[in-house]
């Protein structure tokens, strides 16, 4: 289990403060642990769904053919990739 040294304050209505500790009981957890959970929860699928591209057949098919076609690189991008410096690694 990953160190919890991060606190995070919220402000909430008293009805809202109300709902969470009534849903919370319901499942039986602490409040902490129902808002961690939730929020969680909710970040993965928001970040998945932003790193994902989902395709309907049509664009797949498209997508596909893009990149058999060969690559066709501007000269003046050669230009520039031969006059780069290169590249270090940070360890």
């Amino acid at each position: 289990m990953a160190l919890k040294d991060r606190r995070r304050e919220v402000r909430l209505s008293a009805k809202d403060e109300e709902l969470i500790v009534e849903a919370a009981s319901l499942v039986g957890v602490s409040v902490t642990e129902f808002l961690v959970d939730r929020a969680l929860s909710d970040a993965e699928r928001i970040v998945d769904e932003h790193h994902t591209i989902q395709l309907g057949e049509t664009a797949y098919a498209r997508f596909l053919e893009a990149l058999d076609q060969p690559v066709s690189v501007p000269p003046e991008l050669l230009e520039q990739a031969a006059q780069a410096r290169p590249l270090e690694h940070l360890d």
